[in-house]
């Protein structure tokens, strides 16, 4: 799960499909959309020709055991 955030401030629940070279699809929560991005000069282009960014949130990572609890984690002992 990340988070897709677009240049307009909009945000967006995801998981990555494929990533092949310079181009990302991604899945969209909640839509049967899949995006398109493709990694130009070092940033990610969405299919409107706007740069988008990707957050990926730690609390999912802790989730699945992909990294132990940090500080502020529920779990965190």
């Amino acid at each position: 799960m990340m988070i897709v955030r677009a240049a307009n401030g909009k945000k967006h629940a995801a998981v990555i499909l494929a990533l092949t070279g310079r181009v990302m699809r991604v899945a969209l929560k909640d839509t049967d959309d899949v995006m398109e991005c493709k990694l130009v000069n070092q940033t990610w282009i969405s299919e409107d020709c706007e740069p988008v960014t990707f957050e990926f949130p730690l609390g999912v990572f802790e989730a699945i055991g992909i990294m132990p609890p940090g500080p502020g984690s529920p779990s965190y002992k």
